[in-house]
């Protein structure tokens, strides 16, 4: 009789543990499961971090692209509900038509070039304000075209008014642009030549673009009127790119 209940005490004494520890497990599993669950709601947002960490070389890339022809026709074909072919050859000739009037009459732009610069850059000013303000991009901070576009307005008001100065700062503001156009154009050639496609195109563009940037870098009143050429022919030559015959065929290796 003893001997079952000390069987029995000890049956539930050792019972009480196994269900304890049971019961345990079953709460450091649920800890364990939390714990995972906000590490994995916080691993995106660190992931991203990681990733988006480019180098600085990139910046100049990122600038080029951000303005290029080809983000010129995603934003026709946005706001204009055009065909991408049909805004590509649209952008293409426009392109083509103020490349041909710059390597035309190079010494005229030059001596109008505050007013040139400083009125195609208000009005771009003003329609990217507009634009910001319609898409209320004021309330993220992602992006800063609305308080970019005030200063840049800014910028090409000051360009008008002070000629003497515009016509020093123009020249050094496009020789660090030709920096980083040729080194946008070696980037392609480089990616090019080791998928063993054609880069003669891009190799050419970026020793012309580096040149003509260090020139005007140099000797930024000097080297003005060269650097208009120069740009007229590049426009040109971005603009026949962009037409989608001329295109498929420089894609093809």
């Amino acid at each position: 009789m003893n001997k079952e209940l000390n069987d029995g005490g000890l049956g539930e004494q050792t019972a009480r543990p196994v269900g304890v520890q049971g019961e345990n497990a079953e709460s450091e599993l649920a800890e364990v499961e939390v714990a995972a669950a906000e590490t994995a709601a916080l691993q995106p947002a660190d992931i991203d971090d990681d990733t988006n960490r480019d180098d600085l070389g990139t910046f100049g890339d990122k600038v080029v692209e951000v303005i290029s022809l080809e983000s010129n026709v995603e934003e026709v074909c946005k706001r204009t509900k055009l065909p991408e072919v049909a805004a590509k050859y649209l952008m293409g000739l426009v392109y083509i038509v103020l490349g041909a009037v710059c390597a035309a009459i190079p010494h005229s732009i030059e001596s109008l070039l505050p007013y040139i610069v400083g009125g195609i850059m208000g009005v771009f000013a003003i329609v990217r304000f507009v634009f910001a303000m319609i898409d209320k991009e004021y309330e993220h901070t992602h992006s800063n075209r609305t308080a970019s576009s005030i200063i840049m307005l800014g910028v090409s008001i000051m360009i008008v008014i002070e000629h003497e100065w515009a016509h020093s700062f123009i020249p050094t503001v496009w020789g660090v642009w030709g920096l980083f156009e040729g080194a946008h154009a070696f980037n392609h050639a480089f990616s090019r030549i080791a998928k063993h496609r054609r880069y003669f195109f891009y190799l050419v563009k970026g020793i012309i673009e580096i040149v003509v940037a260090f020139l005007l870098l140099y000797e930024p009143h000097q080297y003005g009127e060269l650097h208009i050429i120069v740009f007229g022919v590049s426009l040109i030559f971005d603009g026949v790119i962009a037409l989608p015959a001329v295109h498929k065929f420089l894609a093809r290796r």
